[in-house]
């Protein structure tokens, strides 16, 4: 919750955007996601988790949080940690090269002025030069600017193809903006891969 009380102003995060290997680019149909929402906690916590605990793909978050009259940032810092937990920043470096090192891939969605855009899944490498996070893959290239970093979650949501449930890592901005998500490869109706599971359960 303090997470929601310290709320600053602060610039894009994006340095540069990945090249030639996005599925999805596509605006979002809802705002839950913006910055320039207002973080309302909701008002019935226990209904909305029981209802987050019931839907089935991950497009029906959005649908819930209008419900509920909340946004994603509110309800993240509100839900309880069985679905969900605050994490360092450190995290998305702990994450990858935990990855890395077992051959696990991964997915990445950055989100920017209403659209979002998602890597395949990919085993990544990360460096920092010149205070920039830079991360690589076989397909593709992003660079990142850490310093608008500014909370990490550790969240449960339903899959994309709605085979099941997942991990995954949530990064925003100080506004409450949805920055950054790092997930495992949840492809062909395949629950997440229970090595995947133990790397996102280690992270802190």
């Amino acid at each position: 919750m303090n997470a929601l009380v310290n709320l600053q102003e602060k610039e894009n995060f994006l340095n540069g955007f990945f090249d030639n290997c996005f599925f999805d680019n596509s605006f979002f149909e809802t705002n839950v996601y913006d910055s320039k929402k207002e973080h309302k906690v909701a008002k019935d916590l226990k209904k909305l988790e029981k209802e987050w605990l019931a839907i089935t793909h991950v497009k029906q978050i959005p649908i819930l949080l209008d419900q509920h009259q909340t946004t994603y940032f509110a309800a993240l810092c509100s839900l309880s940690p069985r679905l969900v937990r605050s994490v360092s920043l450190n995290s998305l470096n702990q994450l990858i090269n935990k990855a890395k090192l077992l051959n696990l891939p991964l997915s990445i969605t950055l989100f920017s002025n209403g659209s979002k855009q998602t890597s395949h899944p990919a085993i990544i490498s990360n460096c920092f030069k010149k205070n920039c996070l830079h991360l690589d893959w076989q397909e593709g290239h992003a660079e990142l600017e850490p310093s608008q970093f500014e909370y990490a979650f550790i969240s449960r949501i339903p899959c994309s193809d709605g085979c099941g449930w997942i991990n995954s890592l949530e990064i925003f901005g100080a506004e409450g903006e949805l920055l950054l998500q790092v997930q495992g490869s949840c492809e062909d109706q395949q629950a997440e891969n229970l090595k995947l599971r133990e790397v996102f359960s280690s992270l802190i």
